[in-house]
């Protein structure tokens, strides 16, 4: 057991000492003696519980460790990173930058939150801030830096209801045809999109070899993302987007003919004057105008028609047309079946009372077994009504 000491100086302040881990002296001065009795016996009980952080590396400021953190993020896509970036600049140095580690406070997060919020910003970026400062103060707990982290326990703005966030549209498949008659040449993406649920940054990334005309698939391989005007070629949103994607027949030999004559490292969908697609010239000269043309623009007032809503299309017409949850997952990338049911659960079939109505029946038709295998005279052999009544 770690032991301390307590002793008063010539100049009447109290100086606490004891000897870390690595068997260096720390000592501090206090003006009562009780201030350093407290300081000293927190610091030794950390010792013995193994949760003591050498004060020197809490020092560091916040500013200066978040670069850190942020280089330490090598697995995280370019689109995430450039967010990181972003709330840095914006919500966490401009409050936190010159903050030492051992200097933040849960009362100050708990403020800094609750200002925020209250100064305009939405509960989800709100909660973004929070989290960036969470993490850079995770890894300085797990670096040693500091004995625990300040942010975690923080009440966060609430969330919008799903209702009131869940601005989806889901086309029927007239409504595809005719958003990509209204395309024109430039229909063929908003088939894909449609009929085979990719994301956007997946469609771009899509080479003449990703197509496999024998197994009719399209592999989904890489993704491209547009990060300050600069496209980025990466891996897919998840582990489980990295998959292979069944193509109907029709849409097959539609898109054989586009790769016709091209080298398998030429991207299959390009830009009107070459070069791979990016979402916001796409949006702009070829998606917005078809939704226009459609007729699709102001079917819902205030609801603008979005290209990932193409990817929800797809969705809602497979659950239409019967494919189990599963399937779905997979075909879509989600990193599990709970992902699909939790975005996609309240499209499936919702009369609770037709399947409790099916096992009804099989609960029947158990019993009916069950009483003639036990020769109950109250049932006429063969008579199903009976015990129908019965129940």
């Amino acid at each position: 057991m770690a032991s301390y000491n307590v002793s008063k100086r010539p100049d009447g302040r109290w100086r606490a000492r004891y000897r870390g881990p690595d068997r260096r002296e720390r000592s501090r001065h206090f003006a009562r003696k009780v201030d350093a009795e407290r300081w000293a016996r927190t610091e030794v009980a950390r010792l013995d519980r193994g949760e003591w952080t050498d004060p020197g590396l809490g020092r560091v400021t916040l500013g200066e460790y978040a670069r850190e953190w942020l280089d330490g993020k090598v697995r995280i896509r370019p689109s995430t990173r450039l967010m990181y970036d972003v709330v840095l600049r914006n919500q966490v140095l401009p409050r936190w930058r010159d903050v030492r580690l051992e200097a933040v406070r849960h009362e100050d997060v708990s403020a800094w939150v609750t200002q925020l919020h209250r100064d305009g910003l939405s509960a989800a970026r709100t909660r973004h801030a929070w989290v960036v400062l969470s993490q850079i103060l995770e890894l300085g707990v797990r670096s040693r830096r500091i004995p625990n982290n300040q942010a975690k326990g923080v009440e966060l703005p609430a969330l919008p209801t799903k209702s009131e966030r869940d601005k989806t549209r889901f086309l029927d498949e007239r409504e595809v045809w005719l958003l990509a008659d209204a395309a024109g040449v430039n229909g063929l993406s908003i088939l894909v999109l449609a009929w085979c649920g990719l994301r956007f940054g997946e469609l771009a990334a899509l080479r003449c070899g990703s197509l496999d005309l024998e197994k009719r698939e399209l592999r989904v391989t890489a993704t491209l993302s547009e990060n300050g005007g600069k496209l980025t070629e990466g891996p897919p949103k998840t582990e489980s987007s990295n998959r292979t994607v069944p193509v109907p027949g029709w849409l097959s030999d539609e898109l054989a003919a586009l790769a016709s004559g091209s080298n398998a490292r030429d991207y299959l969908f390009t830009a009107a004057k070459g070069g791979p697609l990016r979402i916001g010239n796409w949006r702009y000269r070829v998606f917005d105008p078809a939704v226009k043309k459609a007729g699709l623009a102001s079917q819902r007032r205030g609801d603008m028609l979005r290209p990932h809503d193409l990817r929800h299309t797809c969705a809602s017409l497979h659950i239409r047309h019967g494919t189990p949850p599963k399937v779905l997952s997979t075909m879509l990338g989600h990193a599990s079946v709970a992902i699909t049911l939790d975005r996609y659960g309240h499209l499936y079939p919702g009369d609770v009372h037709l399947y409790v109505d099916r096992l009804g029946e099989v609960a029947l038709a158990a019993r009916a077994d069950y009483l003639r295998a036990r020769g109950d005279p109250a049932l006429p052999i063969g008579s199903d009504d009976e015990a129908e009544k019965g129940l």
